[in-house]
């Protein structure tokens, strides 16, 4: 039988190698040897196939056809992309020496069934190479890599986008057993990133920099920015070793997943073997090794798992004394989430008691049935699919079903199996990664973020978060976390205002926020004591000698008075008055104080001549009325709407702030309109006739 298995290996090596440089050859009908060669290799398989489920990824192609036969004209099953999850089931040789395998693929929830060519196969399972080496079921693997190593030039690598392949093929260079695929995601990366931002998805710790960070989710934890999260989903920045373990296929390989590697990792832990787990008579090692061997799930994942959850091992969720849930596990924090610490420990272990998680083996093995069953066996099967369900294959709806919303989790996972491996001397075995591709991706690697000019705020109920004024500029801000963030242009920031408007669009109200600008981040400070600084109060119009429009803006005698007094906050009242300018030019110069093609009235402060002005129009319900009052206009710019707003500028520690109230716009024509239809003035009177007038003329 060895001169039988070396004379096929060698005839299929040859059509292999004719294949390969793109030539024909002929074909030659399978005799009854051939016949019983290749169903001796099946048996072989079986033994193998129903002791552990061998998984393979789909690669070397942009998507692959699954085939009812073992032939490329066979009916198609379901096409798959590169990166899809496989089981291999069973194989068989055509007539032309080709090697197929049976699979089964979990499509978007659907099993299917089919034949692929072994060719468009990568397969990390130690047993399963073993048996191909045997059998010589793949021999010309190892013409293809003599080949590839000599010329530089890697089929795996030659996949992936240009800007991917420097870093692979440097890891290629130095572990030429391990195998890239590329996963296709057929997602645009912007649009990736939108949604992995949403519903609390994103998180970082709270040592990380303020830049990083879009407001508080938890205690110790916060909202990750648009730039971290970039930086941890570009796969880029994770192609070197530290990193590339995110996208190790998380299948169990008996030769280097040891007890004793486990053992050594865990050795500095809380894990250790100085004692047996709680309510065992077995080491953490055991429990981790025993059960990744029974459920064909890397121990060393499950291990590193725990670590990155648990970290010192002090949290309640593993104590087994909890008030009310003494004698129960959650090694994995399955279920664990919440808004507070309390909602986060007694939803773990709800679900621990519920599923008589009562000691460390229960708990890690129910753990891990869930890791294995429900994210790695349904197409979440890296570290990386596990956090950012990026896979539009898998069981769930892409960005759903994550396992946890710590956005450096795979990272720093990685970096632990990669010093499993390391200690259990395995890091030169036949590793499959799977690394997502995205569409639109940025020319070169997100970078680490080291500012951000993004303001970020919680707008309160009634108010319009549609817009975020700045400085008086409005910006569309982005919403994300019921947050609204806004990117200014630089660090000089120094207010932010919403406003609120009644049914007729009228403003009724403010809401002001200060900036400040810190560590490489703003700091946003509400400023309740601030509410309805300014008030909008209409447009009156001159009903004799020249024709004008009067604009009205209020403030609280109270408010004015601690401004002036006390101060709120530490800032005091310096001066107020009124903006105008022509409405059309809103659009191209910005109406803020001192601005290009705005006029400014002091209504509130020292003028240029060093005199105090302190005009107060009239006094309603509380509140101080200023005006600002456009005359003498020709009968040509009755029609022209004019845009009007009231400023005020606090001073604190020296320092000036100006907050700008609601910008509104109005054309004398259509007031002396309005007030017209409202019949302020009676028919025939000298008010209706200088209103008639103004209309005609503007006409």
């Amino acid at each position: 039988m060895k001169r039988k298995l070396a004379f096929l290996g060698a005839i299929l090596l040859a059509a292999f190698i004719f294949t390969y440089e793109g030539n024909t050859y002929q074909t030659h009908a399978l005799d009854e040897e051939d016949q019983a060669w290749i169903e001796e290799a099946r048996g072989a398989l079986q033994n193998i196939v129903e002791d552990r489920e061998v998984m393979a990824l789909v690669y070397l192609c942009d998507d692959l056809t699954i085939r009812a036969e073992a032939a490329e004209d066979s009916t198609k099953v379901v096409t798959v992309p590169s990166g899809q999850m496989v089981e291999i089931l069973d194989v068989t040789v055509a007539e032309d020496y080709q090697v197929w395998e049976k699979v089964s693929a979990e499509v978007s929830g659907k099993v299917y069934e089919g034949y692929i060519p072994r060719k468009y196969l990568a397969c990390s399972d130690e047993r399963f190479l073993e048996w191909e080496e045997l059998y010589s079921m793949n021999p010309g693997e190892a013409v293809m890599l003599a080949e590839e190593n000599a010329a530089g030039v890697y089929a795996d690598i030659e996949q992936f986008p240009e800007s991917y392949r420097p870093a692979l093929e440097a890891l290629k260079q130095k572990h030429p057993n391990w195998t890239f695929v590329r996963q296709n995601t057929g997602l645009d990366f912007q649009t990736v990133i939108n949604n992995e931002l949403q519903g609390g998805k994103s998180l970082v710790y709270k040592s990380y920099g303020d830049y990083c960070k879009e407001g508080q989710h938890s205690p110790n934890w916060y909202f990750a920015s648009e730039d971290v999260l970039k930086l941890y989903m570009d796969p880029r920045n994770s192609l070197h070793e530290n990193a590339i373990f995110q996208f190790e296929q998380l299948t169990y390989n008996e030769s280097y997943h040891t007890e004793a590697a486990v053992e050594t990792f865990l050795k500095n832990t809380f894990m250790n073997s100085n004692s047996p787990a709680p309510k065992t008579d077995m080491t953490f090692s055991h429990i981790f090794w025993a059960i990744g061997a029974e459920q064909q799930v890397s121990p060393f994942h499950l291990a590193a798992r725990v670590y990155q959850e648990q970290g010192q091992g002090t949290s309640p969720l593993i104590s087994g004394n909890y008030p009310g849930y003494e004698g129960y596990y959650n090694y994995f924090n399955i279920s664990a989430s919440g808004s507070t610490n309390e909602q986060v420990i007694t939803n773990g272990l709800n679900y621990a008691r519920n599923n008589g998680w009562d000691n460390a083996y229960a708990s890690i093995l129910g753990g891990a049935n869930v890791i294995s069953a429900n994210y790695i066996k349904k197409g979440q099967d890296t570290l990386y699919l596990q956090k950012f369900n990026v896979s539009t294959t898998a069981s769930n709806p892409v960005y759903t079903h994550q396992y946890m919303q710590n956005i450096a989790a795979p990272t720093s996972e990685a970096l632990s199996m990669k010093k499993l491996y390391e200690s259990a001397g395995a890091l030169e075995n036949t590793f499959v990664f799977k690394i997502p591709v995205y569409e639109n991706m940025p020319a070169s690697p997100c970078p680490m973020p080291t500012s951000s000019t993004n303001v970020v705020l919680q707008v309160p109920a009634g108010y319009d978060a549609s817009t975020i004024y700045v400085d008086g500029i409005p910006y569309t801000p982005q919403v994300r976390n019921n947050r609204r963030i806004v990117t200014v242009p630089n660090g000089n920031a120094q207010a932010a205002v919403v406003y609120r408007y009644n049914e007729n669009g009228a403003p009724i109200g403010m809401y002001v926020w200060t900036l400040e600008y810190r560590n490489n981040a703003y700091a946003v400070t509400e400023q309740p004591g601030l509410t309805d600084l300014l008030t909008y109060h209409g447009f009156s119009i001159r009903i004799t000698g020249k024709a004008g429009i009067r604009f009205k803006t209020g403030i609280s005698a109270d408010l004015r008075n601690t401004l002036l007094t006390g101060g709120v906050n530490g800032y005091y009242l310096k001066e107020y008055g009124t903006l105008v300018m022509n409405n059309a030019n809103r659009n191209t110069y910005p109406m803020i104080k001192g601005g290009e093609k705005v006029i400014s009235g002091l209504a509130y402060g020292t003028d240029s001549n060093g005199a105090h002005q302190d005009s107060i129009y009239e006094t309603v319900d509380g509140r101080y009325r200023y005006t600002s009052v456009l005359v003498g206009l020709p009968a040509d710019q009755y029609k022209v709407e004019y845009a009007f707003r009231g400023y005020i500028v606090l001073t604190k520690d020296n320092k000036d702030i100006t907050i700008y109230g609601p910008a509104m716009a109005k054309s004398i024509y259509s007031l002396a309109e309005q007030v017209l239809n409202m019949g302020t003035y009676a028919s025939g009177s000298e008010a209706d006739a200088f209103l008639r007038k103004l209309i005609s003329d503007a006409k």
